[in-house]
């Protein structure tokens, strides 16, 4: 209660100040339209691709956060059915080179960790390998800045010579982008009364936020603190006071894009939703930032209504947990370039 006292005093003061702020700034995306890059091959490589999703990936600096294996068999026990023979979501961080264009834009947050999916349908037998492609997801976040925009795209080359050189008998293929969301991002600040020890006030945030999104039915399939890396004991942040990554998952929303229905399991790259949060030294505030549900929509051209109304869902119900929270929608623009 306490904190959630700070929170809301702090955030009446905050609201008109930011009221006016709340158009989304006019972006146009790259000429880029790959959204996925896919690798196809014939039969069952689970285990093979469990185990290169380890050492060999971390070799290249991709560490692998809060894997999901066999989440059809969630599906099966969940909703009674499924039509994959593999779903697997491997969430990978680059954390040495993020961390670096962190310090230029925040926004990053967005997709660190990414998903290198897995899956295999029942009906064909074929295992494909997939994720995003990074200049899709900046134009998703809507960063312009070109040296951040280069030093993310350089960044996937190594993962994909990687995968290919393990696979090389896999046909390559892409998803293409069908459309671009007007709203791509959905972006709060929580004004907060400045507390005695900052680290203790985000830990007792932390629970009341995860506590809030359970309450409403929703997973934290994965936390990665960005700021005390579990590969370096090193501050390696030094320019931020906290910044976070939860991944967000829905199991009734992920099995009704995922699966049942015209099932659409390429679309677990944007899966699970990673929602950043951040704390600037001397800003009583926290920064949080996540992709829309609809930016999956447009990029995919889903059109179907079931899925389009689980998507209209939780773009309305996140919004309301972060305002529940104090949360005060904000304008999707990178706070160090002002």
């Amino acid at each position: 209660m306490r904190l959630l006292n700070q929170i809301l005093s702090a955030a009446a003061i905050t609201t008109a100040i930011l009221t006016n702020i709340q158009a989304q700034t006019q972006f146009s995306p790259s000429d880029n339209k790959k959204l996925a890059v896919e690798y196809t091959i014939n039969g069952n490589i689970d285990d093979d691709f469990f185990e290169f999703t380890k050492d060999p990936l971390a070799d290249i600096g991709f560490y692998l956060n809060d894997p999901h294996h066999n989440v059809n068999v969630v599906y099966e026990q969940q909703v009674g059915a499924t039509s994959l023979e593999q779903l697997a979501f491997s969430s990978l961080v680059n954390d040495n080179k993020a961390r670096e264009l962190m310090n230029i834009d925040p926004r990053i947050g967005g997709f660190t960790p990414f998903n290198l999916v897995i899956y295999r349908k029942k009906s064909n037998h074929q295992t494909v390998i997939t994720h995003i492609m990074p200049e899709a997801a900046l134009d998703v976040l809507q960063i312009t800045d070109k040296d951040v925009r280069s030093k993310f795209v350089e960044m996937f080359k190594p993962l994909d010579a990687t995968i290919e050189a393990k696979y090389p008998k896999a046909t390559k293929d892409y998803t293409l982008i069908q459309g671009f969301a007007e709203k791509t991002m959905m972006n709060f600040e929580i004004p907060f009364e400045e507390p005695e020890d900052i680290d203790d006030f985000f830990d007792e945030f932390q629970e009341t936020f995860e506590s809030s999104f359970e309450t409403k039915g929703y997973i934290i399939a994965g936390f990665y603190n960005m700021k005390y890396s579990l590969n370096t004991e090193a501050d390696v942040l030094p320019d931020y006071a906290q910044y976070v990554v939860w991944s967000l998952c829905h199991v009734p929303f992920s099995y009704t894009i995922f699966d049942g229905k015209n099932p659409i399991p390429r679309a677990a790259i944007f899966a699970p939703c990673s929602m950043y949060a951040y704390i600037k030294p001397g800003e009583n505030k926290i920064v949080i930032g996540m992709p829309t549900l609809t930016a999956w929509a447009s990029a995919l051209g889903i059109t179907d209504k079931d899925k389009l109304a689980k998507i209209a869902q939780l773009d309305t119900e996140i919004p309301a947990i972060i305002h529940s929270l104090g949360g005060i929608d904000t304008d999707n623009t990178n706070p160090l370039a002002k």
